[in-house]
């Protein structure tokens, strides 16, 4: 399943999902969503983290949010 498939109304806040290939600054393979930002631009990304309650987080950098609509959850 990826992220576009979940219901509409459902918050991405420690969805688990498959963390890309081609995202240095993200060292995890897997990874809960934190949150995201979006800029006027079109640039955009997603904080993650280790664990849903993990202090630590990491950026994953986007052209477009919508990038992430592709990417794989983890259930």
């Amino acid at each position: 399943m990826k992220i576009k498939d979940l219901p509409k109304d459902q918050s991405l806040l420690n969805v688990k999902f498959k963390v890309p290939k081609g995202h240095p600054e993200c060292p995890l393979k897997e990874a809960y969503w934190r949150s995201q930002w979006g800029y006027k631009d079109g640039k955009a990304g997603v904080w993650c983290a280790a664990e849903p309650k993990e202090g630590r987080i990491y950026p994953i950098f986007l052209d477009t949010l919508k990038e992430a609509l592709e990417w794989e959850v983890i259930i």
